[in-house]
């Protein structure tokens, strides 16, 4: 049997720090006491989880232990360790097996530090991957320096459970090797004060850099499993469903995302005009674009829109690698992204070639289609919440009225809407440092003015 050190220290420090608050009114309190109190209330709840997932780990382990129908689970009525544990939080399924993953990881840690090695089995049914009885710190395999990384990064309070069970599982078959481990130390350094869609982002990167062969392997089962249905509900709507591979996505993201945002921008003057919501004019350019089809000898209709490929120069000329579709999250092999290069729809951005002139200085007063292209190769997006680039536009940051500001690279920012009037309202400013876009927050927010990074560079995982 292992060791599992069960430590209650910072819990009831993070408790003591949400009790000295006891009978505040909270409606009443200023906008820096209601934040200290969210990241103290936030703290608590993650050392909580903290003990939950260790107590979560061991009903698995005894439950798994014994002969099928003996273990602790079953003996207690339950089907699996899951419902187990989901019954004792009110939680999901689909949390408790978080939980029982990241109390493996906090198990393992505490086994190696005690040299006892790895405790029971994962919730998959393999040997938990461990330091292994003989084996002192030096001799980690990189997979297991990471594991422990992720452990360490867990008892802190950096990430969260959900968070590392999601690092925990994407482990699963990787190869063995410091590549890999140093991919994943630099996602788990960018994931703290993320939330976990965006965790995942980089995480999905992480795999496909570390093991390009099997993210195609990937992309393979995922095209297999491309579906559309069409169902009648009983309301008497027709509800549409469909799986679709992040590349056959990426054309009808950006044609939905482009018909949504001309028809916001035809209203700005007057709201009353289209009351839809983003949602419903989604369908309606669907159902347009359909009925166009049926009446028409042409490819194409509605409003005209592309979609941009990147991948670096020697990864278009060997077809091996990763690369980026916009407005998709996750990465797609070079091999997809140099086939669908191909497309005349599609406009490859190959890094490391040659391209036209991006700076124009005074001489134009709205940015270039190549200069946003490379704006978006820069920022990725909307550089301060990534909404995708076909929701953004290029934006000076020294105004070009006010400031006489110059349209060059090194004076612009891609911007969704919201954010560059949250941007103006508030008073962040911003600033391009090399290849990377820092805000900086008004003394109100921040009385230190700390830059925070944006853009690509606050997911990015290349060396």
């Amino acid at each position: 049997m292992g060791v599992m050190t069960f430590s209650t220290r910072s819990l009831r420090t993070a408790t003591a720090a949400v009790c000295a608050r006891e009978g505040v009114d909270v409606a009443g309190l200023p906008v820096p006491e209601l934040l200290a109190l969210s990241g103290d209330v936030a703290q608590l709840r993650r050392d909580a989880d903290v003990l939950m997932a260790q107590v979560a780990a061991e009903i698995h382990r005894r439950s798994e232990e014994a002969d099928a129908g003996a273990g602790l689970a079953a003996r207690q009525g339950f089907r699996s360790t899951g419902e187990l544990v989901a019954r004792m939080t009110g939680g999901s399924l689909a949390e408790a097996r978080r939980l029982v993953v990241a109390g493996g990881l906090l198990a393992e840690s505490d086994a190696c530090a005690h040299g006892t090695g790895a405790m029971g089995s994962d919730p998959g049914g393999g040997e938990a991957p461990g330091c292994g009885a003989d084996k002192g710190a030096a001799s980690l395999t990189p997979l297991e320096e990471l594991r422990a990384d992720l452990a360490g990064a867990v008892r802190e309070g950096n990430i969260g459970i959900d968070a590392a069970a999601l690092f925990a599982e994407s482990l699963a078959c990787l190869p063995d090797i410091e590549r890999t481990r140093d991919l994943f130390q630099r996602a788990l350094a960018k994931a703290v004060g993320l939330p976990l869609h965006q965790i995942r982002s980089l995480v999905w990167r992480a795999q496909a850099l570390a093991d390009p062969g099997a993210w195609e392997e990937r992309e393979e089962r995922q095209h297999e499993a491309r579906a559309l249905t069409v169902r009648d509900d009983p309301d008497g709507m027709v509800t549409v469903t469909a799986r679709l591979t992040p590349l056959a996505a990426a054309p009808v993201r950006a044609v939905l995302d482009a018909g949504v945002r001309w028809a916001m921008q035809q209203r700005r003057d007057n709201p009353e005009s289209d009351t839809r919501s983003a949602w419903q004019m989604r369908a309606d350019i669907l159902s347009d674009l359909c009925r166009h089809a049926l009446d028409c000898d042409h490819a194409t209709s509605g409003v005209k829109t592309t979609v941009v490929v990147r991948l670096t120069l020697a990864d278009l000329e060997s077809g091996r690698g990763v690369g980026e579709i916009d407005g998709a999250r996750q990465p797609v092999s070079a091999g997809a992204l140099r086939s669908a290069a191909a497309d005349a729809e599609v406009v490859p951005a190959v890094l490391g070639g040659a391209s036209e002139v991006l700076d124009w200085g005074r001489a134009r007063r709205l940015f270039t289609p190549a200069q946003r292209l490379a704006l978006v190769e820069r920022d990725g997006g909307c550089a301060w919440c990534n909404a995708p680039p076909s929701w953004c536009e290029a934006h000076h940051i020294r105004w070009w009225d006010r400031d006489a500001g110059p349209t060059d690279l090194a004076n612009g920012v891609l911007l969704c809407a919201r954010c560059h009037h949250r941007i103006h309202r508030d008073g962040w400013e911003v600033e391009v440092r090399g290849q990377a876009v820092h805000f900086i927050p008004p003394q109100w927010a921040d009385p230190l003015r700390t830059p925070r990074l944006g853009g690509r560079q606050r997911y990015d995982l290349a060396a």
